[in-house]
């Protein structure tokens, strides 16, 4: 490998890294297109060119971390940073007055968005890197999988509309949002597809809305074959933007276009969320993503290795399975460790190019976090409680009553369960935790709860969350409680 080659290499690294730190829309917004990143081996600095000096200083204030940590995560070792002007666009405080446009319709507690620099429209749509076929499926990801797949035909009238994906960071929604986008394009060149963030749909419409180019925002946004919106959850508490969202969605919905949507979190538990988008994102498929189980992070990280060249031990795949149990971005970020750490050259002799590296227990014991103990905090009953019941839609005081409806009765038996799987109580214990007098009934409802697991025979949830069986369930909540807990 020529000196040349290698260092395209580190800045695709850097740029990698870069994107998944800051996210695909800031990314695209200050870097794709923007900024030039070079890396020069022999100073070990990073150098960044940029077309004017306020995307100079705004870079500088508010990446320079960013950048230097994934330079670092490229080579191994830190990284001077350098920001170089290419040209001055203009005076910076008309640049200011014009960023400063955008900072409307936002609560107080709310980070503000990204302005873009002078002179640059914000984009409506980015490069996707994600592909459908790249996503690694699992028990935990599987129907969205599916569903995925469905949404990107545009011509299967059976798809369901719209398609909710929703699920903690991590866990691959922006990747199958993509993925959708990415193959509908693929298969019809002339469809009129657009991904697009929550926030970067808000920028677009308050800037339209300043600049008075309403009309022009809505003809783009609307007649569209697919429209895919990441990160829904930031329209929260935006009442203005949810009205403008909700016409460009039954304006598409009537024209036949496809929308698929991802949130952290179900739309039915999103803050200050309308009653009528609400009731549009119930309306057709509701999926949760959840977190990889021990197979499926094995297996992502074997696909994630296999694209870095690094050759994983099977005792390795298992010890980082085990002990990295976050989303699949933590794998990730593990895995852009051990592969700073293996390109590193061994007792003065470098790796050779072309070659899988080989990555063993001691390269794993060299991670600045494997040494410490991660210690988890015991589960609490009512933790498991208030999880239970909030799926349920039921209220945690009912519990302790003679009611017999059919989500009540489930609850009872969830709960149950699950103190018996993440706790040490007993019978008694639970029994009294629960407000019941006899832990006989408490046996009774764990032994249902496990004979409908056996079964495996399909539960119809609350309205807008489909069906599920006992075990899906039962693990969702597992993974809420944890979360919940930690």
């Amino acid at each position: 490998m020529t000196a040349i080659t290698h260092a395209i290499d580190i800045e695709s690294r850097i740029v990698d890294t870069l994107r998944d730190s800051l996210g695909q829309q800031k990314f695209a917004m200050w870097f794709d297109g923007t900024a030039q990143l070079a890396y020069d081996q022999g100073d070990h600095a990073l150098r960044v060119t940029v077309p004017n000096q306020f995307t100079s200083s705004w870079i500088e204030r508010h990446f320079s971390a960013d950048l230097r940590a994934a330079a670092e995560s490229a080579t191994g070792e830190p990284a001077e940073l350098e920001l170089l002007v290419e040209q001055d666009a203009g005076p910076g405080d008309a640049v200011q007055a014009a960023a400063d446009k955008l900072r409307v319709d936002r609560p107080l507690n709310q980070a503000e968005p990204a302005a873009p620099p002078a002179g640059m429209a914000p984009k409506p749509t980015y490069s996707l890197k994600h592909q459908l076929s790249q996503f690694v499926t699992g028990p935990s990801n599987q129907l969205a999988y599916a569903a995925a797949h469905r949404a990107a035909d545009l011509a299967d009238p059976t798809a369901s509309h719209p398609l909710f994906l929703h699920g903690s960071c991590g866990v691959g929604k922006t990747h199958l949002l993509q993925g959708i986008c990415a193959q509908a394009k693929k298969a019809n060149p002339q469809a009129k597809v657009i991904y697009m963030t929550a926030e970067q749909f808000t920028n677009d419409f308050i800037a339209a809305v300043r600049t008075n180019k309403l009309e022009a925002f809505r003809r783009k946004i609307r007649r569209l074959d697919l429209l895919a919106i990441d990160d829904v959850h930031f329209f929260a508490c935006k009442e203005k933007t949810q009205i403008e969202f909700l016409c460009c969605f039954e304006e598409n919905d009537l024209a036949g276009a496809r929308v698929v949507l991802a949130s952290d979190t179900h739309p039915k538990r999103i803050s200050s969320f309308s009653e009528a988008l609400i009731s549009r994102c119930v309306r057709g498929l509701v999926v949760e993503v959840n977190e990889p189980d021990t197979d499926t992070r094995r297996a992502v990280l074997t696909e994630l290795a296999r694209r870095r060249g690094l050759l994983m031990q099977p005792a390795v795949l298992d010890l980082l399975s085990q002990r990295y149990e976050g989303s699949v971005r933590e794998i990730e970020g593990v895995l852009a460790q051990l592969h700073a750490l293996a390109s590193l050259p061994l007792r003065g002799k470098p790796t050779l190019p072309g070659r899988p590296i080989a990555v063993g227990r001691e390269l794993v014991e060299q991670l600045p976090d494997f040494s410490v103990p991660i210690v988890r905090k015991p589960i609490r009953f009512n933790t498991i409680v208030k999880a239970v019941c909030s799926r349920l839609g039921v209220e945690a005081s009912q519990l302790a009553g003679s009611s017999r409806h059919k989500f009540l009765v489930l609850a009872r038996s969830l709960s149950v369960y699950l103190a018996r799987e993440l706790t040490t109580m007993s019978y008694p214990e639970i029994a009294h935790a629960m407000g019941r007098k006899n832990h006989s009934t408490v046996i009774t409802a764990d032994q249902r709860l496990r004979r409908q697991i056996n079964d495996a025979r399909p539960i119809m949830l609350p309205a807008g969350q489909g069906t599920a069986t006992p075990a899906e369930l039962a693990a969702s909540l597992s993974r809420e409680v944890q979360r919940l807990q930690a």
